[in-house]
């Protein structure tokens, strides 16, 4: 399932060590455990990129599915 439009449409992303709180609104996230630590997240169109410390980038095409780019 991909992600709702609501979270790339609002874009605000925060980063906690290893995880990523996506908003959709001023109060209201979801939060994605990645796992490893992470440097850098961003959406790019309906993707979410996460850059990770050892400097591989994991693409999810929603919360549940990646792909290492």
């Amino acid at each position: 399932m991909a992600w709702d439009p609501k979270y790339p449409a609002f874009g605000v992303i925060k980063i906690d060590k290893d995880k990523v709180h996506l908003y959709s609104s001023r109060d209201n996230y979801h939060t994605l455990t990645v796992g490893k630590p992470i440097t850098n997240a961003v959406w790019a169109g309906n993707f979410l990129n996460v850059t990770l410390a050892d400097g591989k980038v994991r693409r999810y095409s929603s919360r549940d599915s990646f792909s290492t780019i």
